[in-house]
């Protein structure tokens, strides 16, 4: 399972690498043509950060975050504990 925090780390490391291979002359023009195609809507950092706080303010209204506002390795404090799902077996018959 990839929590918020390694897939905003994920997000940002990947921009940075895109970005590394659009400006390496000895990686080939095809995938140098890629990167930069990908990375005309890849999301900024500030954006990848904007996510997370925009999750962090209305909890409720998120199923499971996508986004966190940090990416050093830990999850953000200000996330609630993940939900945890009760399952009724008297129901089944």
């Amino acid at each position: 399972m990839t929590l918020p925090y390694e897939r905003s780390r994920a997000v940002i490391e990947t921009k940075k690498f895109l970005t590394q291979l659009l400006g390496n002359r000895r990686v080939p023009a095809s995938v140098r043509s890629e990167a930069k195609w990908l990375l005309r809507h890849y999301p900024s950092t500030n954006e990848v950060f904007q996510a997370g706080w925009h999750e962090l303010a209305s909890p409720a209204f998120v199923l499971e975050p996508i986004f966190d506002t940090n990416i050093d390795w830990k999850p953000s404090e200000r996330w609630p504990p993940p939900r945890q799902v009760e399952r009724n077996d008297s129901d089944e018959t």
